[in-house]
């Protein structure tokens, strides 16, 4: 698996008349090696692929990875990289330049033996985009470990309950149903406060009538997941069944227009258009959504301002929300894989009004 990566990075490489990729960042290193270290680089040459880690983590890079030299840098990083810098001719190496500080860059420079670094640009974020059959498998077992959360807050949601410890609750049952962590820990946002689509979880206890939007995605074995819904505390108007039942209707477009060969900004356009239509045009303050995996938030994204066309296996955050100042808001998205016929949802929470 992570020997065909490093293929499809080796040919990119040699595309950008580079002959070696410098990889630091933790994602990255672990999409290419598997390496889970806090710290360590991967050092991918025409001739050799090789993980530099402290001696501390040299029992962990053996175990974790496949087909890459293990290199104990106790002599010093850069003089280990050298090495092999020197060993297989390279000058010119791609680096990750949205990565490094100002200071790392400072001392790439004055510490590496090369002719030429090449800012690599999103190349490796790119080469994430698309998932194959392990990471879409892993996916699908973070997505029901986080409808369980949503099984589970559900029984929760009561009124006199504060955010902050329906969050922590299902945090606590998250981790015992096998997740590793959290892109975004869980979010309980309740009455006027949904309005805010960034909202974190306070003290506030759940009223009678207040809407509330509960956020929750995982991290398992290095993937993550992403999903909201909204539920009504003992009743729902009909002022807020008709901003839900809208808001609803524009993400099933949204999911039915996110397919191969879409462009990533006619989707969000497709979201903005039906709220327009349902004159809802001014509660839409965010985008459709946006790639996720390795991390909680990568390309693609899905906004206006994006000229990216969405590839079959591709993963996404998806979904679309209508907020109003002083009301409240409603959100509603899921995790989905992009197949030739749209988007099909990994995430499988029953969408539905429910009133509790």
């Amino acid at each position: 698996m992570h020997e065909k990566r490093i293929d499809r990075l080796i040919s990119a490489m040699q595309t950008r008349g580079a002959d070696a990729v410098l990889i630091a960042s933790p994602e990255n290193r672990f999409f290419f090696s598997g390496f889970t270290g806090d710290t360590g680089a991967v050092l991918v040459t025409e001739k050799s692929r090789t993980l530099f880690v402290e001696q501390r983590y040299t029992l962990q890079a053996t175990m974790e990875t496949s087909g890459l030299s293990i290199v104990n840098v106790s002599g010093g990083l850069y003089n280990s990289i050298n090495d092999t810098i020197i060993g297989d001719g390279v000058k010119n190496i791609i680096f990750e330049d949205s990565y490094f500080t100002v200071s790392n860059y400072r001392s790439l420079k004055r510490n590496l033996r090369y002719e030429e670094l090449i800012p690599a640009g999103d190349l490796m974020l790119r080469l994430r985009t698309v998932k194959d059959s392990g990471e879409i498998e892993l996916l699908r077992q973070a997505a029901a470990i986080t409808d369980d959360g949503f099984s589970y807050i559900r029984g929760l949601l009561r009124v006199g309950e504060t955010e902050k410890e329906l969050s922590l609750k299902t945090e606590l049952y998250l981790r015992e149903r096998g997740a590793d962590g959290f892109g975004q820990k869980p979010t309980v946002v309740s009455g006027t406060r949904t309005a805010l689509p960034s909202a974190v979880s306070t003290a506030k206890e759940l009223a009678f009538g207040d809407i509330v939007v509960v956020s929750l995605g995982v991290m398992y074995n290095g993937y993550h997941t992403d999903c909201s819904r909204t539920y009504f505390m003992g009743s729902a108007d009909e002022k807020c069944r008709e901003l839900y039942e809208n808001v609803i209707a524009a993400k099933n477009a949204v999911f039915a227009e996110a397919k191969t060969g879409a462009a990533c900004r006619g989707v969000d356009m497709t979201a903005r258009q039906a709220l327009t239509d349902a004159g809802l045009r001014e509660t839409y303050c965010h985008s459709a959504g946006h790639g996720i995996g390795i991390s909680a938030r990568e390309l693609p994204y899905i906004n206006l301002q994006s000229g990216d066309t969405l590839c079959t296996n591709m993963v996404v955050s998806l979904g679309v929300g209508a907020y109003e100042s002083g009301y409240g808001g409603i959100r509603v998205t899921d995790t989905a894989v992009i197949t030739p016929e749209n988007a099909a949802k990994l995430t499988r929470n029953p969408e539905e009004i429910v009133v509790l």
